[in-house]
């Protein structure tokens, strides 16, 4: 389809020294200004992004994201002038070196359906003119320096199907109005700032294949609501200060595959909070490390919390040692490791 456009491209454009005056020129080319629609990178795209593009009234396609490997990418900043272009539906600037603050004008584009950011040095808040946009469908502010909070009103984008916040600075707490955002599939808000609690409203989305929340300071319990989310394959709720019993209901996402330790895409992890006994069993073995000294106490051994230790608590250890897996009231020596001596002492207690 890209190759397409890009013929498409070359049969309307001239060479710079041939320009007319409905022409402009960017990149040493003409553009028609009435008659381009598609301005997409080519190799010899460099230097600032160029003002002119906004003279391109009727434009509906910028893309000038890089190709992997490429070195033919933009720098400066989004002009204010983006705002004239209000055909667009795509706007691309993926894997450039821009910077700067986004602009408020960027709200004027109400046609957009596809906006990706990722990977350039922008930094500032998130527009509140960003609100404007309902008919996204794709948002990509990935691999920035963005700061602040996440707008409150990104509810109003309720034709989003994919929202990437991932690898920027920003803080205060996950909007209560995500909960509108009712098409989504995709969220990543993972390696923020972001605190405060995960909003009831999230039970919303039942949508969503994928939830990564890893990696920020979000405190507070894990919300019952998060059980409506049947579709969900993938839950990243990792390295975070999550504190008091996770909800049965977790137990309602039964495509997940659970993983106490080691990071992939396929698995899903809750490990590194303070998150306390007694565990739901479908999540049980595959906690990883909780800060549990704020947790009421638990006896060590009393694998499943029923104040006794017994040949239920036994099962569990064989399977922790089979799996290589690590549980810190399993471990009965503290060592650091469960293997075959816990299991030994364990055994002593029941029998003494």
């Amino acid at each position: 389809m890209k190759n397409l456009a890009a013929i498409l491209l070359v049969v309307n454009i001239m060479h710079a020294q041939d320009c007319n005056d409905d022409e402009v020129e960017i990149w040493g080319w003409c553009y028609p200004i009435e008659n381009t629609t598609i301005l997409q990178n080519t190799d010899n795209t460099s230097g600032d992004f160029p003002s002119e593009i906004c003279e391109l009234i009727n434009l509906e396609i910028l893309d000038l994201d890089v190709m992997w490997g490429a070195t033919n990418q933009i720098s400066g900043q989004i002009p204010d002038c983006i705002g004239n272009l209000v055909n667009l539906t795509t706007l691309n600037l993926g894997w450039n070196y821009m910077y700067g603050e986004i602009p408020q004008t960027i709200g004027s584009l109400t046609n957009l359906t596809f906006l990706n950011l990722l990977s350039n040095d922008f930094y500032g808040e998130i527009p509140v003119s960003i609100e404007n946009l309902t008919n996204l469908t794709y948002l990509n502010l990935g691999l920035n320096y963005f700061s602040g909070s996440i707008p409150e009103n990104i509810g109003n984008l309720i034709n989003l199907d994919e929202l990437y916040l991932t690898n920027n600075q920003l803080t205060g707490s996950i909007p209560e109005s995500i909960g509108n955002l009712t098409q989504l599939t995709m969220i990543s808000i993972f390696d923020n700032q972001l605190s405060g609690r995960i909003p009831e409203t999230i039970g919303n989305l039942s949508n969503l294949i994928s939830f990564n929340a890893g990696g920020n300071q979000l405190s507070g319990e894990i919300p019952e609501t998060i059980g409506n989310l049947i579709n969900l394959d993938r839950l990243w709720l990792n390295s975070n200060n999550l504190s008091g019993q996770i909800p049965e209901t977790i137990c309602n996402l039964t495509e997940i595959i659970w993983s106490g330790y080691f990071i992939d895409g396929e698995h899903s992890y809750i490990n590194n909070n303070s998150l306390c006994p007694i565990y739901p069993d479908c999540i049980a073995q595959h906690i990883g490390d909780q800060n549990i000294d704020v947790c009421e106490e638990i006896s060590i051994g009393d694998l499943n919390y029923d104040n006794n230790i017994n040949i239920l608590d036994v099962i569990i250890v064989v399977n922790l040692i089979l799996n290589n897996e690590y549980n810190l009231i399993a471990d009965i020596n503290e060592d650091g490791f469960i293997d075959i001596l816990d299991l030994v002492e364990m055994v002593n207690i029941i029998i003494n």
